[in-house]
């Protein structure tokens, strides 16, 4: 069983959805999963997480949603070592923006890679123009990252 931390950024709430979808399938296969809309690098070192599962939206200009701002600035200025621990990003996007389609994804991906974080499956986008079940294109991806990163 593997405890993973699952720091969410939403802004209209289907990221949360999706999140708390994962949660339930990670609960199905013996996993204890914690869904934080509230995310931070506190909760992080202090949870004896075995993998991390960044769950988020893009928002404005290819950023961050504010509820996961802070978290993502703290890993930066606090520089927390994963030390190769497994993580994951669920990023979800609107291609009709070309040029931030699921970038707020794409930054966390390479902020937790920096921290020396393993991603043994490459990030997964999430299409609004091309799906109403996002959760399910999460779920998905989620067996192959469950059978690989924990």
């Amino acid at each position: 069983m593997a405890k993973v931390y699952i720091p969410v950024g939403t802004v209209s709430g289907t990221a949360k959805a999706v999140a708390d979808a994962c949660a339930v399938a990670l609960r199905v296969e013996g996993h204890e999963p914690c869904v934080d809309a509230e995310a931070s690098v506190d909760a992080l070192n202090s949870g004896d997480w075995d993998a991390v599962l960044v769950v988020t939206a893009t928002t404005g200009r290819g950023d961050v949603p504010s509820n996961l701002m802070h978290f993502y600035t703290a890993l930066e200025e606090q520089r927390p070592a994963l030390n190769s621990r497994t993580f994951g990003v669920i990023s979800l996007g609107d291609s009709s923006y070309d040029m931030t389609f699921c970038q707020a994804g794409a930054l966390m991906e390479a902020r937790l890679s920096e921290l020396q974080g393993q991603a043994p499956v490459p990030r997964v986008t999430i299409d609004a123009t091309e799906t109403q079940t996002p959760d399910d294109d999460a779920l998905f991806w989620l067996k192959e990252w469950m059978e690989k990163a924990l």
